[in-house]
């Protein structure tokens, strides 16, 4: 897609239950307000759809849309094709376009999944995180591992051939061979698509005060760097792409909306919560749903991007658009920086700017430059975080 292309994220923060882990933008015991909900997502992207830029023409093309949470699969089907018909009216959605729904096992049947597969979404992201009994309970998953065998059986049923799996690794309690059982049991429902998260315990999360109380040992952290290696042989001898830290693809299945953030590239971020990067801003939206509800309906937009929910804005400085940069393109293992296309961008050679920092990681073993790219070392891979703590 051309470099003008959006890509959209759209937050939808309802929740049957919250888990222990999450620390997202999530409610329970908000359902009455999920029509409200979608009227007021409807009228933020008809509004940002409709905020003039000089050079801008409208509408604007956008390539992928991505509905995450929460649980988006918890909202009507007919709320979803309210949405989307909304995105169709104000931008220029491309005939391709990727548009991804995050869902629950044992949240879709077989109506739901296909009407909203006639709505236009055509990937589905399963939150599995686990095979095994006892770490979806200590996760507070409300899913057992049947129910996500039926979800993927039920959406191949109606027409979806783009699955994606979350699994979660470094769990208290976990072994390196039940995560090998985790691995083996999604792979046997062959996905085109794998993204897997090591845990992490945010504070403010009841599992962040189980922690502080007692109530289990730490994760280990070389055990989750086992399990993280157990799983890039795995894939790989599974024919699977490792082309993100935590992704994993089929041949062309990678997944274009993520590909936008990890090129740094510009998306409008939608709904309660949302998070955007776009005309040089990052910004975010109140996160409150009735406040949220409540803006839309009374209060007047900003300039590009910023509706009238946006609660939070900052314009990057230079310095800043060029730490993103670096650090969200090393996250692709095989791309990784374009070091002619970065000159280009911000008129100034990547070893001007940050050559001493890459002589020390490259001596460290945790960077290389082949050609024109420089990318993570499979060492790297392991230690990311100390990698980009350098470039920020």
């Amino acid at each position: 897609m051309n470099r003008s292309s959006l890509s959209l994220y759209l937050h939808i923060p309802f929740c049957r239950h919250r888990c222990a882990y999450c620390d997202f933008n999530t409610y329970t015991g908000l359902g009455d307000l999920q029509q409200a909900y979608a009227l007021a997502l409807g009228q933020e992207i008809a509004q940002v759809g409709g905020l003039p830029r000089p050079g801008d023409i409208l509408p604007r093309p956008v390539h992928t849309i991505f509905f995450g949470g929460g649980t988006p699969s918890l909202m009507a089907a007919a709320e979803i094709d309210h949405i989307l018909q909304q995105v169709r009216q104000h931008f220029d959605l491309h005939p391709a376009a990727e548009i991804t729904m995050e869902a629950n096992p044992g949240t879709v049947d077989a109506a739901y999944l296909a009407a909203i597969r006639a709505a236009g979404v055509n990937r589905l992201s399963f939150g599995v995180q686990s095979a095994v009994a006892e770490e979806l309970r200590f996760l507070e998953r409300e899913h057992d591992f049947a129910a996500v065998v039926e979800a993927m059986a039920l959406s191949r049923a109606a027409g979806f051939d783009n699955l994606n799996v979350d699994l979660i690794y470094g769990v208290p309690g976990q072994t390196l061979a039940s995560w090998q059982a985790s691995v083996a049991a999604v792979l046997a429902l062959q996905p085109e698509h794998l993204s897997l998260y090591c845990l992490t315990i945010e504070p403010g999360t009841p599992m962040h005060r189980w922690l502080h109380q007692g109530l289990f040992e730490p994760p280990d952290a070389d055990l989750a760097a086992d399990e993280y290696a157990y799983a890039c042989t795995a894939l790989a001898a599974a024919g699977f792409e490792h082309y993100e830290i935590s992704n994993w693809a089929r041949p062309g299945r990678a997944c274009e909306h993520n590909l936008t953030y990890w090129r740094n590239g510009e998306y409008l971020g939608l709904g309660a919560g949302a998070h955007g990067h776009a005309a040089g801003c990052r910004y975010a939206v109140v996160k409150q749903p009735r406040v949220y509800i409540r803006r839309m309906r009374s209060s007047r937009p900003g300039a590009y991007p910023l509706s009238a929910a946006v609660a939070e804005q900052h314009q990057l400085s230079r310095p800043e658009a060029m730490s993103d940069t670096v650090i969200t393109q090393l996250r692709l293992l095989q791309e990784g920086l374009d070091l002619d296309a970065f000159a280009e961008q911000f008129g100034e050679p990547f070893q001007a700017a940050y050559g001493s920092v890459v002589a020390q990681l490259e001596g460290w073993g945790l960077l290389q430059q082949t050609g024109r790219h420089l990318r993570l070392t499979e060492r790297g891979w392991f230690l990311s975080n100390q990698v980009f703590y350098r470039f920020m």
